[in-house]
């Protein structure tokens, strides 16, 4: 029998979650680097008096010339450790924030939060346009609509100003954008429930 009879397949949301797991434990690594190195370098610091210059022609110059390129280079690997943890743990974080919203296909409930997610679209589409309608004709009310759909409209009149929102309506690339969004959604529904 082979390997992969006995082993079922993941899903891909697994394979992310094992590499945001794999990431922090990169990052856990690189810290534990960082902070030997930095150790390293306060033993060695803390055996130079403060303000000792290296003195030119004694006996010691060329153990206190070791002992600076060694500080100096243990400086800069605590420095990279911490950077690469630092980017370790952005990168986890990202794969976590991603797979919240995201709805991958091989999972098991794709389907049904398909379903969800368009018909969410479709009423905040359907939203817009009764918002953009009462604003033409100078009734519309931002506190009518939806926390989330309120944000993003205060964010579009804050970012481009009356210019691409005329009297305080969604700007039209929304429509067009969740329109898209929806029709993308209806595709991959359409895919999963034949396939």
């Amino acid at each position: 029998m082979s390997n992969t009879e006995t082993t079922p397949r993941r899903t891909y949301r697994e394979r992310r979650e094992a590499r945001a797991a794999r990431l922090r434990k990169w990052a856990a690594s690189r810290e534990a680097k960082a902070a030997q190195s930095a150790s390293s370098v306060q033993t060695t610091t803390d055996m130079i008096p403060l303000g000792q210059p290296i003195l030119l022609g004694h006996h010691s110059q060329r153990r206190a010339e070791r002992d600076r390129d060694r500080i100096e280079r243990g400086m800069r690997r605590t420095i990279e450790h911490t950077t690469k943890a630092r980017e370790f743990s952005r990168r986890a974080e990202n794969i976590d924030a991603a797979a919240e919203h995201t709805i991958y296909s091989d999972d098991p409930d794709a389907i049904v939060k398909l379903r969800a997610r368009i018909a969410e679209r479709e009423s905040d589409r359907d939203t817009i346009k009764a918002y953009n309608a009462a604003c033409r004709k100078g009734t519309a009310d931002p506190a009518t609509l939806p926390d989330r759909l309120r944000s993003d409209l205060q964010a579009s009149i804050s970012a481009w100003g009356e210019i691409q929102c005329p009297n305080g309506r969604f700007p039209a690339y929304t429509l067009s954008n969740l329109s898209a969004n929806i029709r993308r959604d209806r595709q991959r529904l359409a895919s999963l429930t034949r396939g």
